[in-house]
């Protein structure tokens, strides 16, 4: 069973020994906790979670209404995407060096991530983004290469599809900080004018090119700027 998935538990309590409300309240929330606990020391839940009560966040279990109230554990699918999309980039990557391969990495809330996936708080905004300085290239399929391009766009479909609960998205980000795995700093600073290449690419076809390569006049290929880097963005869904 997938973290992600829904399991639903109705409590049922002998309430005739119980003297008061607040001894009823303190029962059900007891009954609430083993059933969680269960869940995670069985392996079917992970240790991270958020609590809502009666919808509304970080209440106690002991403030659930005795009559309909509902208490929700959200457990957090991050990890489990983290990990599944790490590895699909990582095995959708051209492979020739390796340094596109090894050029992975991850980011927590704007922070390079040296955790593990299971530690990533509930909540959080995770990036998995490639450092090399021709990830953009490889992305949008301006360098030829003997994979498919738009490796992190077919991560995200695959992504949306496999994880109810997690919210997956590509975007172009300015890093600020590390290095590639060849060593090189990050952000990486365009010396020239970027190529357009004219390089496409298709499932039938392979590549194929659709004009002659020309010096790019858009504003951010000129020398002097900064790389935006292909970036898997993921977020729980609220």
């Amino acid at each position: 069973m997938r973290w992600s998935d829904t399991m639903r538990r109705q409590v049922h309590l002998n309430t005739q020994a119980v003297p008061s409300s607040e001894a009823l309240h303190a029962l059900v929330a007891q009954q609430c906790r083993a059933f969680r606990d269960s869940l995670i020391e069985s392996g079917e839940a992970p240790e991270r979670f958020r609590i809502v009560v009666d919808r509304q966040a970080d209440l106690a279990e002991e403030q659930v209404r005795l009559d309909g109230g509902h208490v929700l554990y959200v457990f957090s699918g991050l990890a489990e995407a983290v990990v599944w999309c790490l590895g699909a980039l990582r095995d959708r990557s051209p492979a020739r060096s390796g340094n596109f391969r090894n050029s992975w990495f991850m980011m927590v809330d704007g922070r390079i991530w040296t955790g593990t996936p299971q530690e990533i708080p509930p909540g959080s905004e995770v990036w998995i983004a490639n450092t090399a300085p021709y990830a953009r290239k490889i992305e949008v399929g301006g360098q030829r290469t003997g994979r498919a391009p738009r490796i992190v766009e077919s991560v995200r479909v695959a992504a949306h599809r496999r994880f109810r609960t997690v919210r997956a998205e590509r975007d172009f980000k300015a890093l600020w900080q590390g290095r590639d795995a060849r060593g090189g700093p990050v952000p990486y600073i365009l010396r020239g004018a970027g190529i357009a290449s004219g390089l496409s690419w298709s499932r039938k076809g392979g590549w194929s090119r659709t004009h002659a390569a020309y010096v790019s006049r858009r504003a951010d290929r000129q020398a002097g700027s900064q790389v935006l880097y292909p970036t898997l963005v993921l977020t729980e869904k609220v």
